[in-house]
């Protein structure tokens, strides 16, 4: 979804495009949010909606919003790969592999239930199930090496696994209130 922070250096924001890819409906309510709200939707900010069940083609819906994938890019997909067939991610890791020298990908995917920690195995069932039950179920886990060889496999040769707890030590370790995120989600990050 989209995420607002307080920009600290505005003569960089300005020269950035935003595009976020997502569902029709769920990208119509984060427009009416965002007007409602009294953001409005900025220049900068284009929402590119992609009816994935229908097929359409999210590389081409970008290309028509104005994206030029022969500029370096900065992808970033968080809490997709789970819901997209291992036939689905591939293809779009070679989509992603085509795109500009110095474009950057980072990627989360879900870890079987086998290699999540024990006491973090009861919350990935319950959100398997609620996935489940709300009609978008999560479909696709990967151990971190077949990610990293779907990965290569797909075309792109600098690949890292990031596991989600090497984030969480960097990110959470001086919280006072105990948050952290659980166990099960990890990064992919690929340069290109």
């Amino acid at each position: 979804g989209l995420r607002w922070a307080k920009v600290s250096r505005p003569e960089t924001a300005s020269r950035l495009r935003l595009f976020e890819v997502d569902e029709p409906r769920t990208q119509a309510f984060k427009r009416r949010r965002l007007v409602e709200l009294g953001y409005g939707i900025p220049e900068w900010l284009h929402l590119v909606p992609v009816d994935f069940e229908a097929g359409e083609s999210w590389w081409e819906q970008l290309a028509a919003a104005g994206f030029d994938p022969r500029r370096p890019a900065v992808i970033v997909s968080t809490g997709v790969s789970m819901y997209l067939t291992e036939e689905a991610t591939a293809a779009t890791l070679r989509q992603v592999a085509a795109l500009a020298p110095g474009s950057t990908l980072a990627m989360t995917f879900l870890l079987p239930a086998g290699l999540v920690d024990a006491s973090d195995r009861p919350g990935l069932r319950a959100s398997t199930e609620g996935a489940q039950a709300s009609g978008t179920p999560f479909v696709s886990f990967y151990a971190p090496q077949d990610m990293l060889a779907l990965a290569r496999e797909a075309g792109l040769e600098d690949v890292r696994h990031i596991p989600g707890s090497v984030l969480a030590e960097r990110y959470f370790a001086d919280r006072t209130d105990g948050l952290r995120p659980s166990s099960g989600e990890d990064f992919l990050l690929a340069a290109i």
